[in-house]
């Protein structure tokens, strides 16, 4: 396929590889293919696929075959199929060069067993083309191959079938010789190849064998490129010989395989060449590195010669330098800060010293390292090895001299250092006072703000009133740090901006607290005020209830005066309180929209809570009183309308009776006849006299006697309007509305009567009617009858007269039927009452209509034939139009029918316009006609057989005549598109002429430009240059036009003999265009050579202009890169301004007329006493340097006017001020005004003007040099001029002058760039030279712009270091002043600090006994010690406090301006001592108090001791000792400690107040002891690890177990410990709390087995309300109290499981607050609630409650809603005087009691009795959930009623555990259920989670604060929890870990915020590991807990 491109599978073809096709021997095989083509063209190439395949195997259900010719070749092609695995775009047949392969040829769509003969694709992916690729299946049994199918085969066949020609024999042999010949040259490239990487594979290669190996491959591939050469001959001599397709095809397909042996040969003879310049490349490298290796050698010898030489020297220098800094180091630490004995000259000297040192040793060390750097940048010339060694060495002693350095470095600066401790400590001690001053302020603002209630305003005001100063305050220390900035230390700096922070945070926090404060106090106050509202409305409301009272009594008809009266009571309670409901909503929407601009977020949630409950409220009531005022519209109704009702009930009688005379009337009209209407109507004329009286009493509204009807309907009238007179609320007008509906209905009775009385003459009209119509319609059936006859048989023939007579007589019926139609649809739009009989006529109109459309249909065929005859004629009228049309085109063709093969282009174009518009007419009337035919032509088709086929014949007969024009007129249009084309032939050439014309007059004009002469001038040039490009436009255009106009004809003659004719105007037009570039590029040359020589001068002159301004930039940076003489300068400046300081205070004595540089020096000097400053401070050299600038002509001594050259200075104008032209203000002129940086020169000193107190100064303008005087300043301060630096204004000047030149640069830069760009498209020709230029030009342009660069880098390095050099000497200048000011301040404080230190050691010395005392319980006063401690610590503090103001005092005098850093480091330097003196006496005085805090312990282990052996001796318990000693559940101090002495512990009497104190937590006399502190302290309990067994005595040979104690049981000591010293081990007496079980227990085991382990006493805490009950055994009966959540027990029994009996529970809700939870109904032992116990009625109406019996004495208390709930207590009874009946009853809501009504005297229920209610016999819980361990609700009380929700339903309870305990907050004692939701573990150690306050009692309300509490800190538990009754919350008393500071705080809010959580041991030790340990332990012990509760 070698024109074939063999394209890409698709990317989704088969993702999964085949099934394995398996070849077998070719003789197995049943099935071949053939396949072939019938094309005689192969564009593609399809000649691989063609041949003859055999069957390989199955692939997805098919079989596959491979063909036969290409088996074992490198082209394989196989036919193959794949089903719809992958989808069916990968579906079908395909040709591939493997089986589901990705390269595929051809694809056929098709799903059978075989592949199919037609529908291949080639390429698979294209369209099918027919006869392109055919496959048949061949029959194998066969000699031959032959089709197996019967379809005829192609026209090959026949071919195949004979014998091969001769030539074909020749043709088949040049093939196999061909074949045999790539054989073998395959074999041998094969051949060659393996041999070739045999010898590249080899390790070692060498130069002769890959020569060898070359030779070969070269010997080879020209083999395979000469019969690549021949094969190709042969391929060609094939063709033309006309060889077969096959064996061509077997010839093309050998040329891939020769390629292929070329490229093989190809690339391995590369890889050889590659290694061959390999093998190269390492013998010259090698021969290199030899003699490299040589000299190599010869330099290392003599460079190690060398670094043997140098290396000693160095090293001795080294070390020199080493030991003088070291020198310096020894001196330095000789002089301590703290030394005091040391006299401050001695310590000057030694610092002195230490200086000098320090000076000599960097210039060792600067020599060293230059001696070092030196020999190092020599070594580095030397060999590699010698280099290695010498900078390894050198390296060496560079580190020791760097290290040196460092270590020279801070003691070069020791007396900065040593002064700067000082004045650092200083400066924090000052810091430090105003941070404590605002930090105090603070932090009472702070307490005052500690509050979790609501604070008083007067509170919030002085809480402010604080913060004012406390704000000041941490101001000015905000502003003594930033001052102190660089005289502190990073941390002390960071320590105070911390505080700072910290106190701005505090300060913040509490001004929001107070706003916060504010704001809820405000909301607070306009909440009281609409909660007031509300209520005011509510009271209002209950007034109402008594006003009804009346009505609820059970009379539901009132006497009318006492109805109205009760109504009217009731109307004005609904004004009062609608007034109050509206005052309260008005108020409530303004406090609303207030605070949405008022208030802040939090304040507006909470407002808007509250106004949304009392807003609710207010709804509520509203909607109460909205149902009370209805039922008051009602009652008022009921009131006043039983009068109207009864008038309107009577004339509703009477309406009655007048609608039973007329009702004769409304008979059905078609079943009475005409007299009998009459009749009826007669009988009604009565009535309706009557009916007009009435109306006239409706008018008059009078009664009237003269009929009962009337006087009826009259009189409920006038009642009517009475009341409405008399009534104006709407509810009652409603009523009265209603009742007026009634009557207006009763009125629309009697006028309907009346109307069916008058509609009596409207139905005898209507009778009339009927009979009319029944005529018509009669008269209509006689007409269709007519004919009907007439109409003739279907095969008789009619004349023309009988179907005139039919069509007649049809439309004389039909024209009856339709005028009955018309007439009755008429009569039935209106309003009849003859509709039905009407309908019945209608129903025969139809039934003729129907028989007039058969006798239409009859008469059809007749009808048909007329109509077709007219089609017909219409037909011809519209062909003979198309005919017409036809003759007017044929003249339109005249003009070219006159022989004229030529004619005019304008006459031709006329011509042809008139032809088309004919044309055009034609189409348009051969549309029409054909329009028309078809139309009528379809038409037509619906007549009958013998009428459409006449007339479709003659309508063909115009369809031909219509297409016969149609033919003519495509005839004429096919000639007058062959006019149109000859005469644009004929326009071509006259384009083609004018075109040639304009290029030649374009050559004319370029003429000029022709020559090579450059003298014409650039005008001219331009102007023929423009000239040129205006015609070159033009004839391009031209040109352009011709071309596209000529490619256009050239489409339309596509074919004909004009196309030629078109194609030699095309190519002379193309040589014309040719004719018009070759003028233009000719042209173009001579135009670049004028442009180039114009830009070439342009840009030089550029050029030149920037390397003017390069020279200037470099003359004015010049004398700025020389900094020296700028520092001369601006010391001449200063000295200028020092004489004229002292010369103004008149102190200046004279200098002198001449001064040599002695009298100059004593000059400055004499000024530096004088002045006193450090301006006035010069060195020796900047004097002698000043002297030579001033001595301008180097005569060795300044003249009175080189003196006067110090005031030649410049200044600059800061202040608008004019200039005058003497010195005298009042009396000079004004020479020029001095704007805002105007400068002026100085001509003279500045003087002074005592009449105006005004300094002057005579100088010159520098821009106009104008001279006068000018003010420098006024006499109010104000300053005008200010002096200049002359290096600030030099380096002004310089960079305006720069930035000048930057700009020149920068155009013409931009001019280059510009140009350039324009000339980018030039390729050749002068503008490239012009541009090569230009960019050479560009290039030095460039290089000046980087020298402009380069200058203002140094000029700014220069300006860095005269800056440097202008501050190093103001700093000397500074220094020299800082010496003298130390001394005098450091003396006193080093007196001061001595003092204290021997106060220190005094006070350790006194407390040495308990610090140094191994055996603390041999200390007898430890008290007394500690207490002598404590009063010499607080003496030292007071004196440390002194001694820290003194420091303050002196901090930063004013004097000592130069050496405030100095003076703020020694300040710092004896704070820091006072710092660390304290801290030192503070951690004595805390190991004092810890070891007497170890004496009061070892106290309490004696008393514990002796306590338990008092209490086993009583054979009491420890509780009971307790109960001794205790009086009101508290043992005093005094009781204890009788107690304690009474047990002969041998104690000291301090030795015992320490242990009241460890035992108390407190030493004052009045302070006592829990019962839970003391049992804390006095009870000792182990936990058990192992099991191990209880026995019954100490000896354990002796013993009987009792019972086998179990891990993780407690155990209290009642004995012991006691040690078995026999066995080694230490056992205890014990009860265990499970069982109370006594017994005895070893702790250990004598191989080391802890069974025991200590543990502080039992507490639990509770985690929900839980009832602690009486029993074990739950009984029923009530609990003992209710615990609440975080209440603690004292463990003191169990826990032991409890198994219950089944119990019956039910969910229920209690009636009186409609609290719903779970109930135990019955168990066991009693029954909880019960059903039918007592009586309850619900309430279905609104009713009273009374304090009697009888209804009309009785006193109403309130009103029952509907569906309240009452419980019965005495009746029912009924009241004989007004009929209702009522019951004493109590009322479930709030217990009251009192009288109801059940039953009204009209029947109404009032309240039903209700059976479904149960009674609580005895006080039980309310529980949450079913369980009857769960949370409880609330308890119910006895006689509760309560309604069962759900159930009653068993519950066996699940076992739990029980245990026994006692509440530490009242000791009650009782059973509870131990589970893990409601009990767990309690430890005595709290974490605050949320800030709360620390106070000194137990009540909330009275007490003190003692201190805030913040977030986490920890606090351990001293007492408690207990309740504070009054607030109803648990608190503690408890010891804060952090300061131990005492009192109780509060566990939880009453809003449920927890405050206080549990801290366990395990927390504590989570908290002091790392962050990942602690995850890890976190992450385990959740694994743990989550394998624990799989296994439970």
């Amino acid at each position: 396929m070698h024109r074939y491109q063999q394209p890409q599978a698709p990317s989704r073809r088969p993702g999964r590889l085949p099934v394995a096709v398996k070849r077998e021997a070719a003789e197995a095989k049943s099935t071949r293919l053939r396949v072939f083509t019938e094309a005689e063209k192969d564009e593609i190439g399809i000649a691989t696929l063609l041949g003859e395949y055999t069957e390989l195997g199955m692939n997805h259900g098919r079989p596959t075959f491979q063909k036969v010719e290409n088996a074992g070749s490198e082209v394989n092609v196989f036919v193959y199929y794949w089903d719809t695995r992958d989808g069916p775009e990968f579906s079908g047949w395909w040709f591939g060069d493997k089986v589901g392969g990705t390269q595929v040829w051809s694809r056929a769509m098709d799903s059978g067993k075989a592949p199919p003969r037609k529908g291949w694709r080639v390429p698979w992916d294209g369209d099918e083309q027919q006869g392109l690729l055919l496959v048949e299946v061949m029959d194998t049994t066969a000699a031959m191959a032959q089709p197996v199918s019967a379809s005829n085969g192609p026209r090959h066949a026949s071919l195949l079938k004979q014998e091969p020609d001769p030539d074909q024999r020749v043709m088949a042999e040049r093939v196999k010789l061909a074949m045999e010949r790539i054989v073998a040259a395959e074999a041998e490239v094969e051949q060659a190849i393996t041999s070739t990487k045999e010898t590249l594979s080899g390790e070692e290669l060498d130069e002769s064998s890959l020569l060898e190996t070359d030779s070969i491959l070269r010997t080879q591939l020209d083999n395979v490129q000469s019969e690549q050469k021949h094969l190709a001959k042969e391929l060609a001599e094939g063709r033309a010989a006309g060889g077969t397709q096959t064996s061509l095809g077997d010839l093309a397909r050998l040329a891939p395989r020769v390629r292929q042996l070329a490229v093989s040969v190809g690339s391995q003879l590369t890889h050889v060449q590659a290694a061959l310049t390999k093998v190269r490349q390492q013998a010259m490298l090698a021969k290199q590195k030899a003699s490299a290796a040589e000299v190599a050698a010869e330099r290392e010898q003599k460079d190690a010669a060398s670094l043997q030489a140098i290396l000693p020297e160095a090293m001795d220098i080294v070390t020199a330098a080493e030991d003088a800094v070291e020198t310096v180091a020894i001196l330095a630490a000789a002089v301590s800060v703290d030394e005091t004995d040391t006299s401050e000259t001695h310590k000057a000297k030694a610092i002195q010293d230490i200086e000098k040192c320090a000076s000599k040793a960097q210039g060792d060390l600067l020599e060293a390292k230059k001696l070092v750097n030196g020999h190092m940048a020599a070594c580095k010339k030397y060999a590699p090895e010698a280099q290695k060694v010498a900078i390894q060495e050198f390296a060496a002693l560079e580190k020791r001299l760097n290290e040196a350095a460092k270590r020279l470095t801070p003691l070069k600066r020791f007396r900065q250092e040593h002064e700067q401790k000082a004045a650092a400590r200083k400066a924090l001690m000052e810091i430090s006072q105003k941070l404590s001053s605002a930090e105090l302020e603070i932090e009472k603002a702070h307490i005052m703000t500690s509050t979790d209630s609501q604070m008083e305003q007067d509170d919030i005001t002085s809480t402010a009133q604080l913060l004012g100063p406390a704000e000041e305050d941490l101001k000015n220390a905000k502003l003594l740090i930033a001052k102190r900035l660089n005289a502190t230390s990073k941390d002390d700096l960071e320590e105070l901006h911390q505080r700072v922070a910290d106190a701005s945070a505090k300060l913040t926090t509490i001004r929001q607290v107070l706003a916060r404060q504010e704001e809820a106090l405000a909301v607070e106050r306009a909440l009281s005020e609409v909660h007031e509202k509300i209520e005011q409305a509510e009271e209002a409301y209950l007034a109402t209830s008594e006003a009804e009272m009346p009505f609820l009594k059970g009379l539901e008809v009132l006497p009318i005066q006492e109805g109205m009266q009760a109504v009217a009571q009731c109307e004005a309670a609904c004004e009062r309180c609608e007034g109050a409901l509206d005052v309260a909503r008005k108020f409530l929407n303004k406090v609303e929209t207030e605070s949405k601009t008022k208030w802040s977020k939090e304040g507006q949630k909470h407002l808007a809570a509250e106004l949304k409950k009392c807003r609710d409220r207010g709804e509520e009531t509203h909607q109460k009183l909205r149902i009370f005022k209805k039922e008051t519209r009602q009652r008022k109704a009921k009131a006043m309308l039983q009068e109207v009702s009864e008038k309107v009930a009577e004339a509703e009688n009477q309406s009655q009776a007048l609608a039973e005379v007329v009702k004769v009337l409304s008979a059905e009209l078609d079943k009475v006849t005409v007299e009998a209407l009459k009749l009826a109507i007669d009988q009604s004329i009565a009535a309706e006299k009557v009916w007009g009286l009435r109306q006239d009493a409706m008018r008059c509204s009078e009664a009237q006697s003269c009929e009962e009807a009337v006087r009826t309907y009259n009189a409920a009238r006038e009642v009517m309007s009475a009341k409405q007179k008399e009534v104006k609320d709407p509810p009652l007008l409603m009523e009265l509305t209603k009742l007026q509906k009634k009557l207006a209905s009763a009125h629309q009775e009697m006028v309907k009567s009346r109307q069916i009385a008058k509609g009596g003459e409207q139905l005898i009209k209507d009778k009339k009617v009927v009979l009319e119509e029944e005529r018509k319609v009669g008269l209509m059936e006689t007409l269709v009858e007519k004919a009907e006859k007439m109409m003739p048989a279907e095969d008789q023939d009619v004349k023309k007269e009988e179907l005139i007579q039919i069509d007649s007589a049809i439309k004389s019926a039909n024209a009856a039927v339709h005028a009955s139609q018309r007439s009755l649809d008429k009569h039935l739009a209106g309003d009849t009452s003859a509709k039905a009989c009407l309908s019945k006529l209608v129903s025969r109109v139809k039934e003729a209509a129907t028989k007039m459309e058969k006798i239409k249909k009859t008469t059809k065929t007749q009808r048909e034939k007329a109509s077709a005859e007219v089609i017909v004629k219409a037909a011809e009228q519209h062909v003979e139009a198309v005919e017409a049309a036809l003759q007017k085109v044929a003249e339109a063709e005249l003009p070219f029918l006159k022989g004229i093969e030529v004619i005019p282009l304008s006459e031709a174009s006329s011509a042809i316009a008139e032809c088309e518009q004919a044309a055009k007419q034609v189409q348009e009337a051969l549309e029409r006609a054909k329009s028309l035919i078809a139309t009528k032509t379809i038409e037509a088709k619906k007549f009958a057989e013998v009428a459409s086929k006449p007339c479709l014949e003659r309508l063909a007969l115009q369809v031909e005549r219509i297409n016969a024009a149609a033919a003519k007129l495509s005839q004429f249009r096919k000639d007058t598109e062959s006019h149109k084309r000859t005469s644009q032939m004929h326009e071509a050439a006259e384009m083609l002429k004018k075109a040639e014309e304009e290029v030649e007059k374009t050559i004319e004009a370029g003429a000029p430009l022709d020559t090579e002469d450059l003298s014409i001038t650039p005008e001219a040039a331009t102007e023929v240059c423009a000239k040129l490009g205006h015609l070159e436009k033009a004839a391009n255009k031209t040109v352009t036009e011709a071309l596209v106009f000529l490619a256009e004809r050239r489409k339309d003659v596509k074919g004909t003999p004009k196309e030629v004719e078109l194609e030699k105007m095309q190519a002379q037009l193309i040589k014309i265009k040719a004719k018009l570039q070759t003028a233009k590029k000719n042209a173009s040359q001579q135009e670049q050579r004028f442009v180039a020589r114009k830009l070439a001068a342009e840009a030089a002159q550029r050029g030149e202009e920037v390397e003017e301004e390069l020279k200037k930039v470099q003359a004015a940076a010049e004398p700025l890169q020389q900094s020296s003489g700028f520092l001369v300068q601006s010391n001449v400046q200063r000295l200028a301004a020092v004489v004229q300081e002292l010369k103004a205070k008149d102190e200046l004595k004279q200098a002198g007329k001449d001064m040599t540089l002695g009298a100059f020096r004593a000059f400055v000097a004499r000024l530096a006493e004088e002045h006193n400053s450090e301006d006035s401070v010069f060195s020796e050299a900047e004097v002698e340097a000043m002297f030579h600038h001033l001595d301008a002509d180097n005569s060795g001594d300044l003249s009175e006017s080189e003196f006067q050259g110090i005031f030649a200075e410049q200044f600059a104008c800061v202040q608008p001020i004019s200039m005058t032209e003497s010195f005298s203000i009042t009396d000079g002129k004004s020479v020029a005004k001095l704007e805002v940086g105007s400068v002026v020169e100085a001509l003279g000193m500045p003087q002074f003007d005592e009449h105006q107190k005004l300094t002057r100064l005579h100088c010159r303008l520098a821009d106009d040099m104008k001279e006068g005087w000018v003010t420098m300043k006024g006499n109010q301060g104000k300053v005008f001029l200010d002096r200049l630096s002359p290096h600030n204004t030099s380096l002004k000047a310089f960079e305006r002058m720069r930035q000048a030149s930057c700009k020149v640069v920068g155009k013409a830069l931009g001019y280059l760039n510009s140009t350039r760009k324009t000339l980018a498209d030039c390729d050749r020709g002068p503008l490239v030279e012009a541009r090569t230029k230009m960019d050479e030009l560009r290039a030095k342009v460039v290089a000046s712009q980087q020298k402009l660069d380069e200058i203002k880098k140094k000029v700014e390095e220069a300006a860095k270091e005269y800056s440097k050099r202008e501050a190093a000497e103001r700093q000397a200048r500074s220094n020299a002043r800082t010496r003298r000011l130390l001394d005098s301040i450091s003396k006193e404080i080093d007196e001061k600090c001595e003092n204290l230190r021997q106060e220190a050691k005094r006070i350790r010395e006194v407390i040495d006994p308990l610090n140094s005392t191994a055996d603390l319980e041999a200390v007898a006063t430890p008290s007394s010690i500690l207490r002598d401690g404590e009063q010499m610590s607080a003496k030292l503090a007071d004196e440390m406090a002194a001694v820290r103001k003194f420091i303050e005092e002196h901090e930063a005098p004013k004097s000592a301006e130069g050496c405030a850093t100095q003076i703020k480091q020694l300040l710092a330097s004896a704070v820091s001592k006072l710092d660390a003196l304290g801290k030192l006496n503070a951690q004595h005085m805390k190991v004092a108090r810890s070891s007497a805090l170890k004496v009061g312990q070892a106290a309490l282990r004696k008393a514990q001791q002796a306590m338990r052996t008092e209490a086993l001796r009583r054979e009491l318990g420890v509780e009971a000792l307790f109960d001794e000693m205790a009086g009101e559940g508290e043992v005093a101090r005094s009781a204890m400690q009788r107690r304690l002495e009474s047990l002969e512990l041998s104690l000291s009497s301090e030795q015992v107040a320490l242990l009241l104190d460890t035992i108390m937590e407190s030493s004052s006399e009045d302070a006592v002891i829990s019962r839970w502190r003391f049992l804390r302290n006095f009870q000792q309990f182990y936990e058990c690890q192992k099991n191990i067994a209880l026995t019954t005595d100490f000896v354990i040979s002796n013993c009987k177990p009792k019972r086998s104690l179990n891990a993780s049981e407690v155990v209290e000591v009642l004995e012991g410990p006691q040690r078995d010293e026999k066995l080694g081990i230490e056992r205890i007496r014990g009860r265990a709390m499970r069982d109370n079980l006594e017994g005895w227990v070893s702790i250990s085991g004598n191989q080391g087995t802890a069974f025991l382990k200590e543990r502080p006493k039992p507490f639990v805490v509770c985690l929900i309300d839980l009832p602690l009950e009486k029993d074990f055994l739950s009984s029923g009966e009530p609990p003992i109290r209710l615990l609440k959540a975080d209440e603690v027990l004292e463990h003191l029994e169990g826990p032991r499981s409890d198994t219950s009996e089944a119990l019956m529970r039910a969910r229920c809700k209690a009636l009186s607050d409609d609290a719903t939870g779970w109930i135990t109904l019955t168990s066991q032992q009693q029954v909880t609630a019960e059903k039918g116990h007592q009586k309850f009625f619900s309430c279905k109406n609104g009713v009273a409650i009374t304090d009697g019996p009888n209804i009309k004495a009785c006193k109403v208390f309130r009103k029952l809603e509907a569906g309240e709930v009452i419980r019965l207590l005495e009746g029912p009874e009924v009241d004989k005087d007004s009929g209702v009946t009522r019951i004493k009853a109590a009322c479930l809501k709030d217990g009251l009691e009192g009288w109801v009504t059940t039953l009204g005297n009209a029947g109404t229920l009032y309240a039903e009795e209700q059976t479904q209610y149960y009674t609580v016999l005895c006080e039980a819980p309310l529980q949450k959930a079913k369980h009857s361990t769960s949370e409880t609700v609330r308890a119910l009380r006895r006689d509760e009623a309560i309604e069962v929700l759900e159930g009653p339903v068993e519950f066996t309870p699940e076992i739990t555990e029980r245990l026994k305990a006692r509440a530490v907050n009242d000791g009650a004692m009782g059973w509870v259920t131990a589970t893990t939701k409601r009990l767990k573990r309690w430890y005595p150690t709290y974490m605050c989670k949320q800030s709360t306050v620390l106070q000194d009692t137990l009540a909330t309300k009275s007490a003190n604060l003692v201190r805030r509490v913040e977030e986490g800190e920890v606090l351990e538990v001293l007492d408690g929890p207990k309740e504070d009754a009054e607030a109803g919350l648990l608190r503690v008393r408890a010891k804060a870990r952090k300061d131990q500071a005492i009192g109780w705080i509060t566990l939880r809010g009453n809003q449920g915020t927890l405050f206080l959580a549990q801290w366990t041991a395990r927390d504590e030790q989570l908290a002091k590991q790392p962050k990942e340990q602690k995850e890890k332990e976190q992450k385990e012990e959740k694994e743990e807990k989550k394998v624990a509760t799989s296994k439970v």
